[in-house]
């Protein structure tokens, strides 16, 4: 099959009001009170696009002006932006004749430091093999495919080169990015070079490099760099650590020695000899922060203004600038603080929407995220003492925070009204007022859900569902797998998860004797399926990679039965395609759900009211319309609209894939994926609409089963004794 869109799903499941106080000009709006108020800061402002312009691909700085192309059901176009208007430039006949003669549509625009524009393009045929081409005009209203010949050799796979990045020099060398990560240089059809240091690409568009007159500048293959490379003899000069992962950011060139990074974090400026990376533009609350909008195109203007181009996930094309505003006020009247122990794209998507009803509030969005010296169990540790103090932030996320604990201590905020308003803009209340309720009242909402589906053959699903289904079908199928290739953990930590309702005990504690059961089992079914020599190839530690609480294998097909969290459309390709395979449809597995993004007003906060407007702006339409792998909408709207997105052009033309090596075998296995098919998301739907079980685990709690169960399966400890050591520190946090 051929991809559009290439990504691994095994490494994932891939941006207005203006905005948070950068580096620019200082002013004052004079003294009030004996104080002084800072005046001066950038801010992102929409240029609409030009009236039947089409699909905008690419923006370009050329002679001072910004100049735009873009193509419509007829031609491509160009527009010029000058005087706060578009005038068009005319039709572009060469790239007109790329598309219909060559059968080369052209999705991205690059212009080259030797004045030209060029084109890259995939075929539009399935008769001509796969893989990017570079386009140009040839003088003569007709396109040149100027990609070079080594570049289009055809691979065993049917593929000529996968080119994720390019640039042209002054003298016409071409630097081009490969999916290998390969930066090589060829001139005149021939490589004349070659940077060895292999690049990570996770992405078959994915920018890592920029050109100005006097520097290449290239992401390090640490990811956490630039590397300034001569042109003209292609010689590194300087290496700038910026101390940030580079994997979804942009290197543009700026004042002569000075370049900007671009990425969620905002714009940041650095210099060639520079080691100071000094913040021009904090990105929250600005498009640059949204995951569902993707950045194609970024550019500085002459005048120190900026302009980025964005691809917008539920179609079409925005064009942002961002300039520096001297009446604006570099310090925001009011604050509103936020928390979670991870990063989450919804509540960056949220915080967006917000700004723009309030530019006059300032929201801190704060993580524990990236801090990896510090475990997570103190973490949560030290957060617990600061809210039982009467401290913490105004909003709370609580994926992975004691909510019950926090609701019976007072620590959360009675939320019964804003449930109530959220129920009038048609929320699924079935997954709102079950996640966090206690005496009646509603204490936080979930504006995400995940839910664990389950296939497979219909003995083992059976077995699936409680403790005494498992031992019993261990006894009666004595050396019968139950799953396909798996792993201690995920074997493990999957069950544990399945059947924690019936391990848990009045007061959140854990029954000893059936957890002690249900290790033995457990053992015996490692034995059964044979994890420690599939480890041998795999390695461990691969439940915590995984970030899921449901996922029964490796999904290399064939599975006796299947267990997976799917938490939006992205997520679902590969089980649906699993599924599809074996003649299945995936199921509810008990009816769980698993809230995500469950936001709680600190009851401490002096932010109410405040407060509370941006949990409503999680569970506005734009919002809930995304698709950001974090669960499935909770508004009834974004769920229809996600199945009606699934026919859509853009989403049919996306394809995602897993593969690995079958240890057991040694078979290279590759799972080729689609969206789920409306029918299949509208049964999807169904299920969501009629689950009522809330699958809510401590994250303590999970991490000190998984500890133990570590122990255990070393032969540290027997069953039994895990079951204790389990039981006795679950005990002892909660009684914390």
């Amino acid at each position: 099959m051929k991809m559009k869109k290439i990504f691994s799903l095994l490494m994932a499941a891939s941006l207005a009001a203006g905005l948070a106080a950068g580096c620019g000009k200082d002013g004052t709006d004079g003294k009030k009170d004996g104080e002084v108020s800072a005046k001066g800061r950038y801010v992102e402002e929409e240029i609409p696009l030009p009236e039947g312009a089409g699909e905008a691909l690419g923006i370009q700085n050329q002679d001072g002006h910004i100049t735009l192309y873009a193509r419509n059901e007829n031609d491509y176009h160009s527009y010029i932006y000058e005087n706060e208007g578009w005038t068009d430039s005319g039709s572009l006949p060469w790239m007109t004749d790329a598309h219909e003669r060559l059968g080369l549509p052209i999705d991205h625009i690059y212009y080259g430091k030797d004045g030209g524009i060029y084109g890259m393009a995939i075929p539009a045929s399935d008769d001509v093999p796969y893989g990017q081409h570079i386009l140009k005009d040839a003088g003569d209203t007709t396109a040149l495919d100027c990609t070079p010949a080594p570049c289009l050799e055809v691979n065993a796979e049917g593929w000529t080169d996968l080119l994720v990045d390019m640039a042209v020099l002054k003298n016409g060398t071409m630097v081009l990015v490969n999916m290998d990560g390969m930066v090589e240089f060829y001139q005149n059809d021939k490589k004349i070079s070659e940077i060895t240091e292999i690049l990570p690409i996770v992405s078959d568009h994915q920018p890592v490099m920029g050109v100005s007159d006097g520097s290449i500048a290239i992401f390090g293959k640490d990811r956490q760099s630039v590397d300034f490379y001569d042109p003209e003899n292609f010689e590194k000069t300087e290496s700038v650590e910026v101390k940030q992962e580079l994997e979804e950011s942009m290197i543009v060139p700026g004042e002569s020695g000075v370049w900007y990074l671009v990425n969620r974090k905002g714009i940041q400026r650095l210099t060639e000899q520079g080691s100071i990376v000094e913040t021009v533009m904090d990105g929250t609350g600005v498009l640059l922060s949204m995951d569902s909008a993707y950045l194609t195109n970024f550019l500085w203007g002459n005048s120190g203004e900026f302009y980025g181009l964005y691809h917008i996930a539920e179609g079409g094309e925005r064009l942002m600038r961002y300039r520096y505003d001297e009446d604006v006020k570099a310090v925001r009247d009011k604050s509103l603080s936020i928390y979670g122990l991870n990063e989450n794209q919804t509540v960056s998507q949220a915080i967006y929407t917000f700004q723009n009803q309030h530019p006059e509030v300032k929201v801190d969005y704060h993580t524990a995220a990236g801090n990896e010296d510090t475990p997570v169990s103190e973490t949560i540790r030290t957060l617990n003492a600061e809210l039982l103090n009467g401290g913490g932030a105004d909003i709370l996320i609580l994926d992975g925070l004691p909510a019950a604990s926090y609701m019976e201590k007072g620590v959360l905020a009675d939320l019964s009204d804003l449930a109530g308003r959220l129920s009038q803009k048609g929320v699924l209340m079935n997954l709102v007022e079950n996640a966090a309720s206690l005496d009646g009242k509603t204490y936080a909402v979930p504006a995400r859900v995940s839910l664990p589906v389950v296939f497979g053959e219909d003995a083992k699903v059976n077995a699936c569902q409680n403790p005494d289904a498992f031992h019993t079908y261990l006894e009666q199928n004595p050396g019968e797998r139950l799953f396909g290739t798996t792993t201690h953990e995920l074997a493990g930590m999957t069950l544990f998860h399945t059947f924690y309702e019936d391990f848990t005990e009045d007061g959140g504690g854990l029954n000893e004797e059936k957890l002690a059961q249900f290790l033995n089992d457990w053992m015996k079914l490692c034995e059964v399926q044979n994890t420690r020599g599939i480890e041998e190839e795999y390695g461990a530690n691969i439940w915590s990679r995984m970030h899921t609480r449901f996922s029964s294998g490796m999904g290399l097909k064939n599975d006796p039965v299947m267990i997976e969290e799917i938490g939006g459309l992205i997520s679902s390709m590969v089980p649906y395609a699993l599924a599809r395979e074996d003649e299945k449809t995936p199921g509810s597995l008990k009816q769980y759900y698993i809230p995500q993004v469950i936001a709680g007003i600190n009851a401490s906060s002096g932010q109410q009211e405040l407060a509370a407007e941006f949990i409503e702006c999680l569970f506005d339409e734009s919002v809930q319309n995304g698709d950001n792998s974090d669960g499935f909408p909770v508004l009834r709207s974004a769920l229809s609209y996600q199945a009606d997105y699934v026919e859509t052009p853009d989403a049919l033309k996306l394809c995602g894939s897993s593969s690995a090596t079958n240890p057991e075998t040694g078979e290279e296995v590759r799972v080729e994926a689609t969206y789920p098919t409306k029918d299949e998301v509208n049964q999807l739907i169904q299920i969501i609409e009629g689950l009522n079980v809330p699958f809510m685990v401590d994250g303590m709690v999970s991490d000190t089963v998984l500890m133990e169960m570590e122990n255990c399966y070393s032969g540290k400890q027997t069953p039994e004794e895990t079951a204790k050591a389990i039981c006795q520190k679950i005990d002892t946090y909660l009684a914390e």
